[in-house]
């Protein structure tokens, strides 16, 4: 569906050149929600930019459903941009029109005759739940209404793929999980391939099928959602999932110093679980088996997309030879285990 072949963006600063983006290969599949995350800086906005041909490379080539975008003409261009749709951080709404007027707009550019854009806006409006706010004007809606106008004005045409910069940023915690649950269900229900970048891990992990990280230019570390939280490689990617999990806070760290110290032949444990794993009764079982005792001190259940990761961190007590027996033992679980030093 999107292919970036060998893509650099260079840019000169102050008469030297710049790479924001450095010959980066990508494949993003048909009808996926795939996520770009990194740190300002990263070079992820300049590759989006690419993707909807606001920027041409300095080099390689950029392909959405088998058409290169660099060799098209202005008039060309303008016409493919009709099949992607742009979602922006701050809304980008035009403050003199109403909810109804700010989704025909798209499709007055376009030509669409007045009855027809009229109707496909109010369709829109309804699949986004804002039929109540046909007659609002932006400066009447909430950060969350606003982003629900931009997503359904960037449907207007009925796009292939739907870009969004950092679309979430800018909201409230209870209004992101709104949004992001509004992305999933227009993703499985018209099938648009969504392409997400953001800064904030928590993002990627609750609605994306894949992630690729960027650091200076470069794409570092790329996989599935829960290969990437399960198995990180890079520092970077380290780096953002440690933020992300609420089991790397303070008061954890604490609480870990403070066992040890309470029972210093303790051996702390770290438990990854996914999927239908989450409910299984593994320390019951261990606990029983190796005639141990063991704490649990704390645990936490997240979602990634379509499946639930938990993460529990323990203690087994005991003499040696049984936390090493247990420790064997839950290493025959279908869990990832993790030793704490």
């Amino acid at each position: 569906m999107i292919t970036l072949n060998k893509v650099t963006k260079t840019f000169l600063n102050k008469k030297q050149p710049f790479e924001a983006v450095k010959e980066t290969n990508l494949t993003i599949n048909k009808g996926e929600i795939y996520g770009i995350v990194g740190y300002s800086g990263a070079g992820k906005s300049t590759l989006l930019r690419m993707l909807n041909g606001l920027e041409r490379p300095s080099s390689g080539s950029v392909i959405i459903d088998d058409k290169e975008l660099s060799p098209l003409g202005k008039r060309e261009l303008r016409k493919e941009r009709q099949s992607i749709g742009m979602i922006f951080q701050h809304f980008n709404l035009l403050w003199s029109r109403t909810v109804l007027e700010n989704i025909c707009f798209p499709l007055e550019i376009a030509g669409v005759p007045k009855t027809e854009r009229i109707d496909r806006a109010r369709e829109l409006i309804s699949l986004v739940g804002l039929s109540d706010k046909e007659k609002a004007y932006p400066a009447q809606l909430s950060g969350g209404e606003k982003q629900r106008v931009g997503i359904a004005r960037a449907l207007a045409n009925d796009p292939k793929v739907l870009l969004c910069d950092e679309a979430t940023s800018a909201l409230d915690p209870q209004t992101t999980d709104e949004v992001l649950d509004l992305l999933a269900k227009i993703n499985e229900e018209l099938n648009v391939t969504i392409v997400l970048i953001t800064h904030e891990m928590e993002v990627v992990r609750k609605i994306c099928d894949r992630v690729a990280v960027m650091n200076k230019g470069n794409i570092v570390e790329e996989g599935s959602v829960l290969q990437v939280f399960r198995n990180p490689q890079e520092d970077i990617t380290k780096r953002f999932i440690r933020q992300d999990r609420e089991t790397d806070n303070k008061e954890t760290r604490q609480a870990l110093t403070e066992l040890k110290k309470a029972y210093p032949d303790g051996q702390i444990i770290q438990l990854f679980f996914q999927g239908d794993n989450v409910g299984s009764p593994v320390i019951t079982q261990v606990s029983r088996q190796c005639g141990c005792d063991i704490n649990i001190i704390q645990g936490t259940i997240q979602s990634t997309h379509n499946t639930p990761v938990g993460t529990l961190i323990i203690q087994v007590l005991g003499d040696q030879s049984k936390q090493e027996q247990a420790l064997e033992l839950f290493k025959t679980y279908p869990v990832q285990v993790e030793v704490i030093e």
